[in-house]
């Protein structure tokens, strides 16, 4: 492997368009209580989105998009097939240490952050919501036949309009890398289409990326980035 060329920065937030759940786990469910809490940072107690759960989501979708599923196992792909497209998701997201040294990718080129709330969403979210920052969106399961519901199921949602702060770093080592950039844009672009977090298929978790930049830290360089103008 060559050595490292040059590292890129992508900066901006994440706009939540619907309400965003993703889940903490809860072994104790209180009468009257949420089922479903958020993930939240054990030192502030405040909501955010983990940097996994992006990361999870953009493989996934990519590797869908690209016709690279485990139709048998549903494992994520880790196979080089000597396409560009497998190449991509290897390179970008990483393989196993076995697989990495086998395919000859080399550590995994983007960095996938943490976001956390924005100083205003902050603010606006703890007049308007309180100070945990939520709502609590019920759910109840309705009978097909009387057409009534029962059992509602509590669960723990950010409000649409909160933002987080985004940040990806990706890194190239050789000119493939620098290609393989765009098929990182394309991820962020399923992810606004489809979503993140639990219950996408009932409308949680839409978002938006707002005021995207694209630094160039070797070179100092720096470019707004248009979601809109990448093509699937």
């Amino acid at each position: 492997m060559e050595k490292l060329k040059e590292i890129i920065v992508l900066e901006g937030t994440v706009k939540l368009v619907t309400g965003l759940h993703i889940g903490a786990g809860n072994d104790e469910i209180k009468i009257g209580g949420i089922d479903n809490p958020v993930i939240r940072d054990p030192y502030t107690n405040e909501p955010y989105i983990p940097g996994s759960s992006v990361k999870g989501k953009m493989r996934f979708l990519l590797e869908w998009y690209l016709g690279k599923v485990d139709l048998n196992k549903g494992n994520p792909f880790s196979q080089n097939d000597g396409s560009l497209e497998a190449r991509a998701i290897l390179k970008i997201f990483g393989a196993s240490g076995s697989d990495s040294e086998e395919n000859k990718i080399g550590p995994a080129r983007a960095s996938f952050y943490d976001l956390f709330l924005t100083d205003e969403s902050r603010k606006l979210l703890k007049e308007r919501v309180g100070t945990l920052m939520t709502e609590d969106k019920a759910e109840v399961m309705v009978n097909r036949i009387s057409g009534t519901g029962k059992n509602p199921r509590h669960t723990e949602r950010v409000p649409a309009g909160a933002e987080f702060k985004f940040k990806l770093v990706y890194k190239i080592f050789d000119e493939e890398d620098e290609k393989l950039f765009n098929y990182l844009l394309k991820g962020l672009k399923l992810l606004e289409i489809d979503g993140i977090g639990g219950s996408v298929s009932r409308g949680y978790g839409k978002i938006r990326f707002e005021n995207l930049i694209k630094k160039t830290l070797m070179g100092q360089d720096k470019e707004p980035v248009d979601l809109e103008k990448v093509e699937l």
